[in-house]
């Protein structure tokens, strides 16, 4: 009694632990009937290799089995030349070179590691092959109900940590691109094909015409496509369509945010003349220049911090007090700031005056200490962008404000600047259509 449920403790874990390669229709099916399994004779079958890391592993078993205990050859092509039941289902193969196998599979989980699992690892070469002819040349529509694509192959792919699958090569007719997927997929991804492709803030559209996927790989995800330009047939795009204006139009649609000094409050004292506002042009870079009789500063905001050269032309040394400057963020809020020189890990901490004599002149900068953090991921400081991450809004106003002593007296220059969105191809677009949106 205990040896036969030992057997069957066995037995169950044989049935349990080597899951078996399952090409579906292709595969041999299990069956102990002899008249059952007749049907295979005469048909010519092969066993594929098992994509992993060990031969010998759970879902390899049967291939394990079928080349070092039965003499087999993987991915060798073999004909059935007889089926016998008996304790085992005995399968006598030929190979078109004239070898001889006989290959023995289990019955119902039956404890022989000697014998293959289950039939199932065997691949119906002649069913896939008729298949293939069939299958070749299918089209499929659009949702107009318009041929787009066509199946230009069938094939056995192998697949990471399993058997290979079979897969379509299907091309697309408009632009000759070609995906490997499964039949019911590609009734799926070809459906947009020939469809217009528009967005109300952009003036051109695109015809979506192909897949953007590796053909050697089978596409298990929704697909990039591909799209031509219906004014300029030579522009060709790749994106997905569940959002246009982040994909395919993103180009169209790019730009970046700008600051532009609007005006310089500058202090109460009647001793500081009015001073002037030009704006300089440099490497492609605005900057704005302000002179009054104590400062000559020339300053620009970049993404991350305010960028200056600033000038003493007073006939006194003047002082820039750090810890009293000030950065203003678009909601109002306040931040002190840190400028060359300054510690990341002590920005919050006090921050000695820069002394500029007559004449003399330093190149500084201002980053906002609210903005830097250090990141756990890249392991090191790093400064957030002033400007808002999404793109395209009116955000408003940035102030920095610069206290310079002269003499016992402290002078606050606030400098203020509206930031706004431009866009790299305004040409592109329909910019009132774009306005009216905000």
């Amino acid at each position: 009694m205990k040896k036969n449920f030992l057997s069957l403790i066995l037995a169950t874990i044989s049935v349990v632990t080597f899951a078996q390669a399952n090409y579906g229709k292709y595969s041999m099916q299990q069956s102990s009937s002899e008249e059952e399994l007749q049907k295979y004779v005469g048909q010519r079958v092969r066993v594929f290799s098992y994509n992993g890391f060990s031969l010998y592993s759970k879902n390899g078993h049967d291939e394990y089995i079928f080349t070092n205990k039965l003499g087999g050859t993987k991915g060798t092509i073999y004909t059935i030349q007889k089926i016998k039941v008996g304790s085992q289902i005995v399968i006598e193969l030929i190979s078109d070179a004239g070898k001889k196998v006989k290959a023995k599979v289990n019955i119902d989980g039956a404890n022989n590691y000697k014998g293959m699992q289950s039939c199932s690892s065997f691949f119906l070469v002649d069913k896939f092959k008729e298949d293939g002819q069939n299958l070749i040349g299918k089209t499929f529509m659009n949702s107009e109900g318009q041929p787009v694509a066509k199946v230009v192959d069938f094939q056995m792919v192998d697949i990471k940590e399993s058997y290979p699958q079979p897969y379509l090569i299907v091309q697309s007719e408009l632009d000759g691109s070609k995906v490997m997927c499964t039949e019911d997929k590609a009734r799926q991804i070809f459906q947009p094909l020939g469809k217009i492709i528009s967005s109300p803030k952009v003036k051109w559209s695109f015809k979506v015409v192909g897949i953007k996927e590796d053909e050697k790989k089978p596409l298990t995800s929704y697909p990039f496509y591909n799209v031509q330009n219906t004014e300029n047939p030579s522009i060709f795009r790749t994106g997905t369509l569940s959002n246009p204006e982040n994909g395919i139009f993103s180009e169209d649609l790019a730009g970046h945010y700008i600051s532009v000094l609007s005006k310089v409050e500058k202090p109460s004292n009647a001793s500081i003349r009015y001073g002037k506002t030009t704006i300089v042009e440099d490497k492609n870079i605005t900057k704005y220049s302000y002179v009054d009789n104590v400062i000559d500063i020339l300053i620009f905001g970049g993404s991350k911090q305010f960028d200056f050269i600033l000038k003493n032309v007073s006939n006194n040394s003047i002082k820039v007090i750090w810890n009293e400057a000030a950065f203003v963020d678009f909601d109002g809020s306040t931040s002190k700031i840190m400028h060359v020189g300054t510690r990341y890990s002590q920005r919050e901490g006090d921050q000695p005056a820069t002394t500029i004599i007559k004449g003399a002149k330093i190149e500084d900068l201002a980053a906002p200490n609210c903005n830097v953090r250090y990141s756990d991921v890249l392991k090191e400081w790093v400064t957030d962008p002033m400007y808002p991450k999404a793109p395209a809004l009116s955000p408003g106003q940035l102030k920095l404000m610069l206290p310079i002593q002269i003499k016992d007296v402290i002078n606050e220059y606030v400098f203020v600047f509206d930031v706004s969105y431009v866009y790299d191809h305004p040409e592109r677009l329909n910019l009132e259509e774009i306005e009216n949106k905000k």
